[in-house]
């Protein structure tokens, strides 16, 4: 544990002076901000209308999480690789799982940092409003696992390339792939069976019941599924390349 702590303080420092996490940040707050000061607005001009709706914002916060989450994850181990230091880590006596592990956990929490910051929109409603706290909490839980997912599939794009570009790229159109599953799902005209799987691999369609306010065992396994293959897959990579 403690190996994997000091890999992530390591890379907190270099995500937290890299100006395109900050670019990021700025961008995807002022979006959701943006959305939430909206409906806000729209609120008060059209009284008797429905409540607003956090989860709407969470939702554009998500969907924009599948551009930046690649390009934050594009460096953390490619650039290891390119610049030689990933020999240097495994002359040490620390274990590839250690290092994917304390990649990982500084991502996230640079997420969840991230994440904190989108808190001040139901701060806001519980200060002028009442609204059903139930659905903003299972929402939050939900954008949490499937941040971990996104991180997961972007740290084994890094793995996997040690070009920072093919790693984004790579971890691009994997989350896309398996966001979008779901329109063929509901477009095409597919058998009963297909249409169950596609579904089920989804990372939009496992979204929907915590945005509903309901914690489904399904939803969390798959989302902590996702994170532990691609985590797993990773370590395996590091692995073989220690070999060659």
């Amino acid at each position: 544990m403690h190996n994997i702590w000091q890999i992530a303080r390591r890379e907190l420092g270099a995500i937290f002076v890299q100006p395109l996490a900050y670019i990021f940040g700025v961008i995807i707050i002022a979006l959701t901000g943006y959305i939430f000061a909206s409906e806000l607005f729209f609120l008060a001009s059209q009284p008797g209308s429905l409540p607003i709706n956090v989860q709407s914002v969470l939702g554009l916060y998500t969907f924009l999480y599948l551009f930046a989450m690649p390009a934050l994850t594009m460096r953390l181990l490619s650039e290891e690789q390119r610049s030689g230091t990933m020999e240097l880590l495994m002359t040490l006596p620390i274990r590839d799982g250690e290092v994917v592990l304390g990649k990982f956990l500084a991502g996230f929490i640079f997420y969840l940092a991230t994440t904190g910051l989108t808190l001040v929109f139901p701060a806001i409603l519980f200060v002028f409003g009442n609204p059903d706290p139930g659905p903003i909490w299972t929402a939050y839980l939900g954008v949490i696992l499937y941040g971990a997912a996104l991180l997961g599939i972007g740290i084994l794009a890094s793995a996997l390339s040690e070009n920072q570009m093919v790693a984004f790229i790579l971890a691009l159109g994997l989350t896309l792939v398996l966001y979008l599953l779901v329109i063929p799902a509901q477009s095409f005209s597919l058998g009963d069976t297909a249409v169950t799987i596609l579904n089920e691999l989804s990372l939009a369609n496992h979204q929907d019941n915590f945005f509903r306010g309901l914690i489904v065992a399904k939803d969390v396994v798959y989302y902590l599924a996702v994170t532990a293959v691609t985590l797993f897959a990773a370590t395996r990579v590091l692995e073989s390349r220690r070999w060659r």
